[in-house]
C-alpha cells in the first residue's frame, strides 16, 4: 500500500449485500483497488434500514473482509445512498451584476452559488447535492464558465437532490454503531454514473439504470451534467420472488436458478433441456416448467424497463439520450436484459463495467462492483475539487455543497455520543 499517495474507503449499503472498496490513486496516478469486501444484508430493504443491528452487521463483515485483503485499517467511509424518498427539485437563482463594466467576477459567481443553494424544504427533508446545471447571462443559457463575460445579470440553475432525514440518519446510525466515521453520503445513482459512463456518453445523451436487489437507480446525463434522477423501488429480487411463488420454491433457491438459468429470450429455454436440473433439485417436466420459467421472467423485465421508460418520457428527458442506455448493478447480468432494453427503449443498450480503474478481476470487470467503485472516484473528485457537480478547483474546506451536508452528519452523530 505504500505506492498508494492515499486511500479512499467506498462503502455500498445494498438491499441483499454491503460492498466496501479500498483505492485510490497511485504514484503513477493510476486509480487502483487495494482491497474489497462483500456480505450478505438482511436489515436494509429498498435502501432503507429495517433493522440496525443486522445491518451493522453487514457493514462490520464488509469492511473487516476488505481490512484482510489489503491489510488497511478503514477508520472513515464515504458511503451511497439510495431508495424511494429520494427526490430531485429544480432550482433558479439570479443576480445583477454591478462591477466595472459588468464583468462578472469570482466573488459574483460565489455570491450566486451560495444564494442558490438555500433550498427551501420542509423540515423532514434534506439535501444531499446540488448540481449545476448551467449558468445563464442576460437570459442567454447554456454557459458553463460565466467567470470574465460581460453581463447585466448572472442567474444558475442547480439540481437539487435531497432525501428523508430520518430514513438518511437511520443510515448514518448503522454507521455508527460499526465506528465508521461517515465523511460524506453520496447518491449512488451518481457513483455508478462516475464508475460506466464514458465522458462523450455524458455530453452527448445517455439514460443509466442501476438495477440492485430491492431498487432500481436512474439517472439521465446531457452536455455532461446529470439532468434527471429517479429510483424504482423495485430490482431484481421482484423477479426472484415471482419465479419462487410461480414455481412453488425457496427464495433461495430461486435465486440460483435465476441466475443459473433466466433469460427473457424465449429462443434460450430450447436448449434448457440439454442442462440438468437435478443438481438444483427441480424434479419437473422441463417444457412446462420452460415455458413457466420464461413467462415469469420475460414479464417482469418488461414491466420494470417500461415502468423505467414511461418514467423518463414523462419528465421529457427520453429524446435528450441519443447514446442509448447502459445498465449497470447486480441484475445487469440477467440474460437478455439488453436486447430487450434495446427493444422497449428503442435505443443502443450495453452493459456498464467500472471503467479506467485496476484492481482484482472480480471486482473490475463485475457489474455488482460499480457503486463501489464510483463512490471512490466520486470521492476522490469531491476531497480535490470540493463539488463535482462545480468542478472549479475549490479546496475541500471551503466546498459549501458538500460542507453542508457533513454539518447534517455531524451534528446526528454526536447527538449519539
Amino acid at each position: 500500500m505504500s505506492s498508494f499517495n492515499e486511500y479512499i474507503t467506498g462503502i455500498d449499503i445494498g438491499t441483499t449485500k454491503v460492498t466496501t472498496l479500498i483505492g485510490g490513486r497511485d504514484r503513477e496516478n493510476s486509480f487502483k483497488i487495494a482491497g474489497y469486501g462483500i456480505s450478505d444484508c438482511s436489515g436494509i430493504k429498498k435502501g432503507i434500514v429495517i433493522d440496525i443491528n443486522e445491518a451493522t452487521r453487514s457493514i462490520l463483515k464488509s469492511v473487516e473482509d476488505a481490512e484482510k485483503s489489503s491489510k488497511i485499517f478503514v477508520e472513515n467511509a464515504y458511503i451511497g445512498v439510495t431508495g424511494k424518498h429520494i427526490s430531485f427539485l429544480n432550482n433558479w437563482s439570479e443576480i445583477k451584476i454591478n462591477s466595472p463594466n459588468n464583468i462578472i467576477r469570482k466573488m459574483d459567481i460565489d455570491k450566486l452559488i451560495s444564494q442558490a443553494n438555500r433550498i427551501n424544504l420542509p423540515p423532514q427533508y434534506q439535501v444531499i447535492h446540488t448540481l449545476i446545471k448551467q449558468f445563464v447571462i442576460d437570459d442567454e443559457p447554456g454557459i458553463l464558465d460565466p467567470a470574465g463575460l460581460s453581463a447585466n445579470k448572472l442567474a444558475v440553475e442547480l439540481l437539487a437532490i435531497y432525501g428523508s432525514a430520518s430514513l438518511i440518519r437511520n443510515v448514518l446510525n448503522s454507521m455508527k454503531a460499526a465506528k465508521i466515521e461517515v465523511e460524506d453520503i453520496i447518491l449512488e445513482a451518481l457513483a455508478s454514473a462516475e464508475a460506466v459512463l464514458l465522458p462523450e456518453e455524458k455530453e452527448s445523451g445517455i439514460i443509466l439504470l442501476d438495477i440492485g436487489g430491492g431498487t432500481t437507480d436512474v439517472a439521465v446525463y446531457k452536455d455532461n451534467k446529470m439532468v434527471f434522477t429517479y429510483c424504482l423501488p423495485v430490482g431484481g429480487n421482484l423477479i426472484t420472488n415471482d419465479i419462487s411463488i410461480g414455481l412453488n420454491i425457496a427464495f433461495r433457491k430461486a435465486e440460483e436458478i435465476k441466475k443459473k438459468f433466466a433469460n427473457v429470450d424465449y429462443n434460450f429455454y430450447e436448449n434448457l433441456s440439454r442442462i440438468n436440473l437435478e443438481e438444483i433439485q427441480i424434479n419437473r417436466d422441463k417444457t412446462t416448467l420452460n415455458i413457466r420459467l420464461y413467462n415469469i421472467v420475460n414479464s417482469r423485465t418488461r414491466e420494470l424497463l417500461n415502468l423505467i421508460k414511461d418514467k423518463i418520457d414523462e419528465s421529457g428527458f427520453l429524446n435528450l439520450a441519443p447514446c442509448g442506455v447502459v445498465i449497470t448493478g447486480g441484475s445487469s447480468q440477467l440474460k437478455g436484459i439488453l436486447p430487450l432494453a434495446e427493444t422497449i427503449f428503442g435505443l443502443p443498450a450495453r452493459l456498464g463495467l467500472p471503467t479506467e480503474i485496476e484492481g482484482p478481476s472480480e471486482v473490475v470487470s463485475d457489474p455488482i462492483y460499480s457503486t463501489g467503485v464510483g463512490l471512490l472516484k466520486y470521492a476522490q473528485q469531491a476531497e480535490n475539487y470540493g463539488d463535482t457537480g462545480r468542478g472549479e478547483g475549490k479546496s475541500k474546506k471551503n466546498a459549501g455543497i458538500i460542507g453542508g451536508f457533513r454539518d447534517f452528519i455531524l451534528k446526528i452523530l454526536r447527538s449519539f455520543k
